[in-house]
Parts: C-alpha cells; sequence; structure tokens
C-alpha cells in the first residue's frame, strides 16, 4: 500500500511540472510576437515538449518503477504534435521541419534498442541450451539462464516466474515427478497432506462466483474496468493451478551439501547445510507478523516446518522476487522424517567442513 501511494505521488509531482512546463510555453508562444527568421521560442517549446517532459517522465515516474528510458521513446511524436497545436497556423511548418530530423534520431534509437533486445533473447536462449545438457528439468535450465545471463535482477526474477506459470499450467501435464539424480538425494513432498488440491479447488470457486458478480456490477459503471477485473481474476485462477501442478512436479530435495527448495510458485532457495542452525517440527507454526519479514513461508496451508539459518540467505517469494531470510516456514507431507534426515546431514556437513 505504501508503494503504490508512493508512485501516486510521484505521478502527482510529474503532472504539476509537466502543467506548468504547458502553460509557460502556451503563455509565451502566445503572448509574444514570433519573428519569422528567428523562432527561438518555437524550438525551445519543442524542446520542452519533445525531450524535457518526456524526460521527466522516466526521471521521476518510470524510473522509480526499475522501468527503461526506452519507455517514453514514443513521446516525442505526441510533443511534437502538442507543439504544431499550440503555435499559430503560420508558423506550424517551422515545427514540421524541426520535428522530422528529431523523429528519425528517435526511430534509429529505437531500432537500435530493439537490436539489443534480440541480441538479449539469442544470449537467453543460448545459455538456456547450455543449461540444458546438466539440468534435465525445463524450467530449472531457464532460471540458469536468466539468473546468469544479461537480463539480471528484478526482471529476470519476474520473467522466470511468468515463464514457470505458463509452462506448469499448459505444458507440464505429460511430465513425471522429478526424480533423484543419485543415491544420496532424497526427496520430500509437500502438496498431499497439506491439501494443496483442496485449497485450490475452493479458492477457484470463490474467485469464480465472486468475478461474475463483480464483473456484472462493475459493468453498470465501465465495461473496460469490468473486463480488467475479470482478468485480474482469470490471471489469478491460472497462478493457483500452475502453483499447484509445481508443487506436485517440484518437491523438496535434499543433498549432500545443501537443501533446494522449490516450493511451487512461492519459494524458492537453494540453502548450503552449513547456513542451517537447525530444524524443528511442530503440529503447526504461527509466526508472528514482524517475523515474516525476515522469513519466508507457504501463503496457504499451515507450516509444520521450521528452518532456522545462522546467516542471511537469499529466497525468492512472491513473483520470485528476492528476499533476504533468516528463517523458513514449511508445510512438508513428512514433517518429522524431513526433519530428522535435515538436522542429520547438517550435522554429517559440519563435521566433514571441520575435519576439512
Amino acid at each position: 500500500m505504501t508503494a503504490v501511494t508512493g508512485i501516486r505521488r510521484l505521478v502527482y509531482l510529474f503532472l504539476a511540472l509537466a502543467a506548468l512546463i504547458v502553460a509557460a510555453n502556451l503563455t509565451t508562444l502566445r503572448m509574444l510576437a514570433l519573428v519569422d527568421d528567428e523562432p527561438v521560442l518555437i524550438y525551445a517549446a519543442m524542446f520542452d515538449f519533445m525531450l524535457a517532459i518526456p524526460f521527466l517522465y522516466w526521471f521521476i515516474v518510470l524510473r522509480r518503477q526499475g522501468r527503461s528510458i526506452a519507455g517514453v521513446m514514443a513521446l516525442p511524436l505526441l510533443g511534437a504534435a502538442g507543439v504544431w497545436l499550440i503555435v499559430p497556423s503560420e508558423h506550424r511548418s517551422i515545427v514540421w521541419n524541426a520535428a522530422w530530423p528529431v523523429e528519425i534520431v528517435i526511430v534509429a534509437a529505437e531500432l537500435a534498442f530493439v537490436a539489443y533486445e534480440l541480441r538479449v533473447v539469442y544470449r537467453l536462449i543460448r545459455g538456456y541450451r547450455v543449461a540444458r545438457r546438466e539440468e534435465t528439468d525445463t524450467i530449472e535450465a531457464w532460471r540458469i539462464a536468466l539468473r546468469t545471463g544479461t537480463v539480471g535482477g528484478k526482471l529476470a526474477a519476474i520473467v522466470h516466474h511468468d515463464l514457470s506459470m505458463v509452462y506448469y499450467l499448459l505444458f507440464s501435464w505429460r511430465k513425471g515427478r522429478e526424480k533423484a539424480v543419485n543415491g544420496t538425494e532424497l526427496s520430500f513432498t509437500y502438496h498431499k497432506n497439506t491439501n494443496q488440491v483442496l485449497y485450490a479447488a475452493i479458492l477457484s470457486k470463490i474467485i469464480v462466483f465472486e468475478g461474475v458478480f463483480v464483473h456484472l456490477l462493475v459493468a453498470q459503471w465501465s465495461h473496460a474496468a469490468a473486463w480488467v477485473l475479470t482478468i485480474a481474476d482469470l490471471w489469478l485462477l491460472a497462478l493457483i493451478w500452475a502453483d499447484c501442478r509445481a508443487s506436485v512436479l517440484q518437491p523438496l530435495v535434499l543433498r549432500e551439501d545443501r537443501l533446494r527448495v522449490r516450493y511451487g510458485l512461492r519459494i524458492q532457495a537453494d540453502i548450503p547445510l552449513h547456513s542451517i542452525a537447525g530444524a524443528t517440527e511442530a503440529r503447526e507454526f504461527n509466526p508472528e507478523p514482524q517475523e515474516m519479514k525476515h522469513a519466508a513461508g507457504p501463503v496457504l496451508g499451515t507450516p509444520n516446518v521450521r528452518i532456522e539459518l545462522n546467516r542471511e540467505v537469499t529466497a525468492d517469494g512472491l513473483l520470485f522476487l528476492p528476499k533476504q531470510v533468516t528463517c523458513l516456514y514449511l508445510a512438508v507431507d513428512e514433517p518429522g522424517a524431513f526433519v530428522k534426515e535435515l538436522n542429520e546431514r547438517r550435522i554429517l556437513s559440519g563435521k566433514s567442513a571441520l575435519n576439512s
């Protein structure tokens, strides 16, 4: 809520500054005499409308959202149209003669940006093919390619989440559950006793009935808003069932040196065993909201396993955005066996590190 309020304030700030710039240029162009052979004021207005206002929009609003300046590449053309509308008719030819060379430069910049995007896509595909040679799981291979490629950061996390969502929802139904690579790996499920499918079915029923009612109600005022809300409901339904499918296909994997957490589309982490201080089980854990600021846990279901860490590690949560955590809460089908094996391997890993 705070982030939304902050963005809204930035939008208001940009609109206020843009209104001042437009008002100043409109007053100047209308009240001062223009000389044909010295159209300085028109050029100044074109600079403000085509460059200054788009740049302010990126600097104040888009930059805070982590978006590229390429998002304002189309605005200079609208700025030139705005200047063309406010100048006297006898001076509009000046706007056209000055605007088209600027547009050529902008189009060239856009083509360069598209070429850069194609290069990024090529490198991602190449990285995926390299990762696929060692990683049998499709989504894990994409995860490696995205996290080690040129995208990086929050953008890579969101792209990875969307790819995972589409894959598990549409292309994973012939795929069996992930199997251990070697005899030292153990896998633990978390979708059976935790009623993953039941939760998904109940939520889907609620969303469908609520979505139909809200669509009919909002459509009385705005059809566009009603369809926006309906699309949001459909996206949420897709996310729920993609998460459900991912939970079936990707169990928790305990290896000799690390715990690999692939908890549906809710939690993703690779935790070295030497970073684990201990694991405990209970019928249910109810962590306080303050504790969850530095912890990761399931959105649905009651956790029955708590994993304490001795240092901060990175875990991917909602939309696979990274978060530094010192504790994990999980709902596991066999909490006793999982905690016992995890603690034993953690102790063995610590002894091996001391001996080496």
